[in-house]
């Protein structure tokens, strides 16, 4: 409805970060808000027009900058609206609408009408404030140690699980399960849960409300919990910062920033974790603000028009915070063991773009004695179809069809790419090919990417609008690209075909599934019927476990995806890396950050790009300090960005060296890519052993030790490497010692042997050579260990 002189989008694109000049705020207004009406007009006044029934009133806007216009709607009683924007210039004036507004009233739950008993749940039947027709709330206990609460508008939503036993007294009931016992205040909706023969580690009144409109029709779901001042949350995904989350607003959406992500993430998860060892998972695809600011908190999330509200959340309970992870993953999807050459040295550069260079730089690491077991190639593919090489001549075939390997003919960038992956798994390096999931928009004509397109449309294989036209990405990166619909199984088993004869043919291990970050809009839809309002979250779910399952299939279980965004359950298909970071002291804080934050949620198999991707080399002391840490990280790997300057940029250990023309960042990886070789089986086991428990590789000591959290809570930076490794990198420029924070117990320093008594703060030496690294005294592995020193 906007006009080329006067423009107004209501819900923008949905980005919550960066909104249109042109949005309407909040887009789903309740009758506290103020409504702010955004739009563009080339005009000398301008104002709004806003309609209910016969009501009719003038609100004037205000210039903002340029053309960009801002009127206020004050505070609106509940009901629908209709408003039309106006501009005035010189005599003419230009009228766009109307837009709908609903203006809705919150429906509160205020105590317990009834409580009905089965043999697996238990429904509370709920008086609803300003309402006759009560709603509910339906618990039920999935697996030992989890009760999830299932909440319904209207009719009482359908559970299974575990036996529980109900005892009332009064206007308390008790409800136990499988060791799990829940206390409810039926007057004033107190809960209370332990572990059998306990104490109560969880304390909160149920809060439940949500936004409807006068026709029913629900905007708006908030629940929430309380904490105790001295409580510490933990988790939502991959978080640059914390690890306390604490006192600010957090989001749950899958969203690409650029470096320095701050609070924004990649691979966001609604689940926390408390210091007291319970958990809160909110099962939904659909964004969610978590309200953590204080000690009462909010868990809201907005919804396409709907009929009933409906939100479903899991408490969990544990002996310690880690054991509450072990519950979410096996609810969630228990962590996959990647193959055991993952764990060796990856090496990876942008620049890395033709087959002599990609060739000279495998037979450079041979020669100097570097150990590496993963090659990932990102700038190999046209970038028009993402699945053929660079300058390869071929006839272009039905967007239908599949090619092969004998379609081909190599010249230019890319001449005999087989002969090349046959040379790097001659030498133990095993191939991963970059991927995105779009059909890019090209500005020039190209047979097979237009023959491709032609049919992605014809078989309606794109994700769509809501008229049903094919989507075209709003976002910055791969702009207007359409984006396959993976939950379309004809759609990614076409999708995945084109790139088969990369596994049949070149024989390549993986692949590095890179994006999924860019679905905009709140009424796109998918095949299966998920809506843009979810699918911002769930589509990177769809497009990763396609490509998992793809390769494993192919590659006889032998493959990999290599991921940078995801969603709950991204731990069912490793690896992840974190991302794109700069060459700062500051982005190797936020890396450990985001590593320890996701393992929290399961993702166990996490990396980052060593010493930074982006921009200038990192220092020579940034390098070696964080070629230490990634040592002793699930994933080590480096990488570095495509750049146009003169000077080469890649991260590889000899070009840092030769940059900085020191040979101590060429002699310290090499040294550090042989202990992680000796390391590996240890490492390899580790991953199997916690894996099968739940559990991550990186995980923090204050939660892995709760009883001395006050003393382990003070360093967000050490953390645990398997169950025997206390791993404590140095980041702080021009250090040469580090102070140390050790875990109960006895420890034996890595490096000297020295056995050193727990429980304390120490000052330890840390020469620009050497990582402080401890191993648990008693541990069975713990001359193994020290012998891997080399």
């Amino acid at each position: 409805m906007s006009s080329a002189n006067l423009r107004h989008h209501p819900y923008g694109m949905d980005d919550p970060y960066k909104p249109l000049t042109t949005e309407r705020f909040p887009k789903s207004p309740t009758p506290e808000d103020k409504v702010q009406i955004g739009f563009e007009a080339e005009a000398q006044t301008a104002w709004v027009t806003l309609k209910s029934g016969q009501s009719e009133e003038r609100y004037p806007a205000q210039r903002w900058h340029g053309d960009t216009w801002l009127a206020l709607l004050e505070k609106l009683d509940p009901g629908s609206y209709q408003y039309w924007i106006h501009a005035r210039q010189q005599d003419t004036e230009e009228v766009v609408g109307p837009y709908a507004l609903e203006i809705g009233r919150w429906l509160t739950v205020k105590s317990i009408a009834d409580i009905q008993v089965a043999t697996y749940s238990v429904t509370l039947l709920l008086n609803v404030e300003g309402r006759e027709q009560p709603a509910s709330l339906s618990l039920s206990f999935p697996q030992a140690g989890v009760c999830r609460f299932s909440f319904s508008s209207t009719t009482p939503e359908t559970a299974q699980g575990l036996a529980c036993n109900v005892v009332q007294q009064g206007q308390q009931v008790l409800i136990q399960s499988a060791g799990l016992e829940l206390s409810l205040d039926t007057s004033t909706l107190h809960l209370q849960a332990k572990q059998a023969n306990k104490d109560f580690v969880f304390q909160s009144s149920l809060k439940l409300r949500w936004l409807e409109t006068l026709a029913a029709e629900v905007l708006k779901i908030e629940t929430g919990f309380d904490t105790e001042s001295t409580e510490h949350l933990y988790g939502l995904g991959e978080r640059f910062v914390g690890p306390n989350l604490k006192g600010k607003i957090w989001d749950t959406r899958v969203y690409e920033e650029y470096k320095e992500q701050g609070q924004r993430s990649y691979l966001p998860v609604p689940f926390l974790i408390s210091s007291k060892s319970y958990g809160v998972w909110l099962d939904t695809a659909h964004p969610a603000l978590f309200d953590l600011q204080n000690n009462h908190h909010t868990i809201s999330l907005e919804t396409l028009p709907t009929t009933r509200a409906t939100v479903s959340w899991c408490l969990l309970l544990g002996n310690k915070p880690y054991d509450v992870t072990s519950l979410f993953t096996k609810l969630t999807g228990n962590i996959t063991l990647p193959p055991k050459w993952a764990f060796g040295p990856w090496m990876s550069a942008n620049t890395w773009n033709n087959q002599s260079k990609t060739e000279e730089v495998v037979k450079r690491t041979l020669h100097e004695d570097i150990p590496a077991t993963v090659l990932v190639l990102e700038a190999w593919s046209d970038e028009s179809t993402f699945y053929i090489f660079n300058d390869a001549q071929y006839t272009a075939s039905h967007g239908s069809e599949k090619l092969s390997l004998k379609d081909f003919q190599f010249t230019g960038r890319w001449t005999d790419p087989k002969t090349m992956i046959d040379y790097c798994h001659q030498n133990g390096i095993r191939v991963l090919l970059w991927q995105i999931p779009v059909h890019k928009k090209l500005d020039e004509p190209h047979a097979q990417h237009d023959a491709d397109g032609k049919y992605l449309l014809e078989q309606n294989f794109a994700i769509q609008n809501e008229d049903g036209t094919p989507y075209h990405n709003k976002g910055w990166w791969f702009t207007h690209a359409f984006i396959p619909d993976f939950t379309n199984p004809k759609a990614r088993d076409w999708w995945l075909s084109k790139r088969q004869y990369l596994f049949e043919d070149l024989g390549i291990d993986g692949m590095k599934t890179d994006g999924g970050e860019h679905l905009w809009g709140r009424n796109l839809k998918a095949h299966d019927g998920s809506r843009g309002i979810e699918l911002v979250n769930s589509f990177v779910h769809h497009y990763i476990s396609s490509y998992y399952d793809f390769i494993q299939k192919q590659t006889k279980g032998d493959g990999l995806t290599f991921s940078r965004a995801g969603y709950t359950g991204a731990q069912r298909y490793p690896a992840h890396w974190a991302g794109d970071e700069n060459s700062t002291w500051s982005a190797f804080k936020a890396s450990i950050l985001a590593g320890l934050s996701a393992g929290l949620s399961g993702v166990s198999m996490w990396a980052w790009d060593i010493g930074g991707f982006s921009g200038e080399i990192p220092t020579l002391e940034l390098y070696l300090r964080s070629v230490a840490m990634a040592c002793f990280c699930p994933i080590m790997q480096y990488h570095s960005e495509l750049h146009q300057s003169s000077d080469n940029r890649e991260r590889s250990p000899w070009n840092i060296a030769e940059r900085h023309n020191d040979p101590r960042a060429l002699s310290v990886y090499r040294n550090y890519a042989k202990l992680r070789m000796r390391l590996l089986d240890y490492i390899y086991e580790e991953a199997r052993v916690l894996s099968e428990h739940g559990l991550p590789l990186m995980r923090l000591p204050e939660l892995e030790y709760p009883e001395v959290h006050a003393l382990l809570s003070q360093d967000s930076y050490s953390y645990l490497f398997g169950r025997d490794l206390l791993i404590c990198p140095v980041l702080e420029k021009g250090a040469s010692s580090r102070i140390v924070r050790l875990p109960p117990g006895d420890w034996a320093d890595f490096w000297s042997g020295q056995i050193l008594s727990g429980n304390r703060t120490i000052n330890v030496p840390a020469p620009l050579e050497l990582i402080p690294v401890f191993i648990k005294a008693d541990s069975p592995r713990l001359n193994s260990l020290l012998e891997a020193r080399g």
